[in-house]
């Protein structure tokens, strides 16, 4: 028995192991229907979410709220272009490009809003093709 229960135990702390190595990689934003985050990756690589704003009705909306915060970290003194945060379950980056979204860190993002040449925000199909 003692062999058995042995095994058992190096056996479950690689599965253990290998769970947690497998939820790091999949990194789920909150879910909380209607409140919009601001996502940070600390120094240590643990990723927090700050509260925004809440009772906020769609996605849309959060990415606009994730924007006024952007440009007012710009106007005074910041540096950072992007910015990244969450609404529902969904991750939201605010890039020069636009805003895109995505159910994980590291999954496909598709656009949801493109950035105009005057800085604003549209959807994408509301933009005039060349």
């Amino acid at each position: 028995m003692g062999k058995i229960g042995a095994r058992s135990a190096a056996l479950l702390a690689v599965i253990l192991t290998a769970g947690a190595a497998a939820g790091c990689s999949g990194t789920k934003p909150p879910d909380q229907t209607g409140v919009c985050y601001h996502m940070i990756e600390r120094k240590d690589g643990h990723l927090q979410f700050n509260t925004l704003a809440e009772n906020v009705p769609n996605i849309e909306t959060c990415a606009q709220k994730l924007e006024i915060m952007r440009l007012q970290f710009l106007r005074l003194g910041g540096t950072r272009t992007s910015i990244t945060g969450a609404y529902q379950g969904q991750f939201i980056w605010l890039e020069k490009r636009g805003v895109s979204v995505s159910q994980s860190l590291d999954g496909i993002q598709y656009a949801l809003l493109k950035r105009m040449p005057d800085g604003s925000l549209a959807i994408p199909s509301a933009v005039p093709q060349p």
